[in-house]
């Protein structure tokens, strides 16, 4: 018979970001997945995407959304549950609406719920409100550190099963919530869907579009502290001055409260000439981006599980990218890997990159190698090889137990 799975997403929009990449590109996996067990998307992702469907089988069978369950659902979903929202009929409505869709059981594509009463998957992309805490957006503002614990805290040990992306995050599960590391599983993350997508718009085209000049790196981030824009910067600044080498860089992504400083940056660094920021772009402006770049760039110190090194993998760009715990891992061969707080290591990187060609057509390769085994479609199998061997275990209670 299969199990009926609960699939909530967290109901994010395009400017998201990762998340909105996450979903997208496995909610639309689902949809043609060979698997026995029956997908139910239990919110929205997208008004207009063909992604709004609330019931998604391997036929391709799917029914509208019925209004009222966003609202009912997610209310305080974008944040941790506070420590004094007691009223049952808020917290519990996840679970409530669970069980009046007959669900087995509910994949959280990422952890914002509080523990449901019927089994639930876990998944985790990072734990850097542990491991580096003193960045402003983990911590103080947004959803803040002590909001973090209290959702990571009562969810992950409660779990069916969590899913990570590499080792190294799975390791940090274990480690910081004391998780049986049977109950933890290693998925690595698939190629976003967008990336499959045909190019529309040409070199020359994207280019008279933003009024980019001559060759560039590419950095896609949110403006937030960890994206590392600044000693990205700093990097160009050396290349300049001592590498004689000029390269324009274009960023593009939402400001997530960090933009004013990283324009005083470029400013101080002389490189107003050379940077160009594009904001937040049409996603397949993004693409043609990617196809047209010298390199993507990715100093990030958040990881190891980005979307951006395995887009560019996918599109023929090749990736120099941050060393952080993990990233070798996720990445693997197919991208030049330097110290994020070293400007001279990031510089020395992409130096090496621009001026060797071999170099680049070596890493194009190797990211394409990378790119055709990290396909949804393979990140869903793993999941429903998980389903399968969990229906043996949960066909042994009903829907409506009840201890007396």
């Amino acid at each position: 018979m299969g199990l009926r799975v609960g699939v909530v997403t967290g109901n994010h929009e395009p400017n998201a970001g990762g998340a909105w990449t996450f979903s997208e590109t496995l909610v639309a996996a689902v949809k043609s997945a060979e698997c026995s067990h029956e997908f139910v998307v239990l919110d929205h992702i997208s008004q207009g995407d063909g992604l709004d469907e609330r019931r998604t089988q391997p036929t391709g069978t799917s029914h509208q959304t019925p209004s009222g369950i966003k609202s009912q659902l997610f209310r305080r979903f974008g944040k941790a549950p506070r420590d004094d929202c007691n009223d049952n009929s808020n917290v519990s409505s996840l679970g409530v609406v669970a069980a009046r869709e007959r669900i087995d059981l509910v994949w959280l594509m990422k952890p914002w719920s509080e523990p449901l009463p019927i089994p639930y998957i876990a998944t985790v992309w990072d734990l850097e409100h542990r491991k580096q805490p003193y960045f402003p957006e983990v911590s103080a503002t947004g959803w803040s550190w002590s909001e973090r614990e209290h959702v990571f805290n009562a969810l992950l040990p409660r779990a069916s099963m969590i899913i990570t992306g590499t080792q190294a995050g799975k390791n940090e599960v274990v480690h910081y919530y004391r998780v049986n590391p049977a109950n933890v599983m290693v998925i690595p993350l698939p190629v976003p869907v967008a990336a499959s997508r045909p190019q529309q718009l040409k070199s020359v085209e994207i280019k008279e579009k933003y009024g980019v000049s001559g060759g560039f790196l590419l950095y896609p981030a949110q403006f937030w502290p960890h994206k590392n824009h600044v000693n990205l910067l700093r990097a160009l600044r050396l290349l300049r001055d001592q590498g004689g080498l000029d390269v324009n860089l274009v960023l593009t992504g939402s400001d997530k409260g960090n933009l004013d400083h990283v324009k005083k940056e470029v400013a101080d660094a002389g490189l107003s000439d050379r940077v160009f920021v594009l904001g937040f772009i049409p996603r397949e402006d993004l693409t043609a981006l990617y196809r047209t770049s010298t390199a993507l760039v990715f100093p990030s110190y958040f990881g190891p599980d980005n979307f951006p090194p395995l887009e560019a993998f996918a599109l023929g760009c090749p990736v120099v990218a941050a060393n952080v715990p993990g990233a070798l891992e996720q990445i693997g061969e197919g991208a030049l890997l330097f110290d994020p707080s070293n400007p001279s290591d990031i510089a020395a990187k992409i130096e090496s990159l621009c001026r060797t060609p071999s170099l680049r057509e070596h890493l194009i390769g190797k990211g394409l190698e990378i790119a055709k085994c990290r396909n949804p479609q393979a990140y869903i199998r793993r999941l429903c090889s998980f389903l399968d061997g969990f229906e043996t275990m949960r066909r042994c209670w009903g829907l409506t137990y009840h201890h007396p």
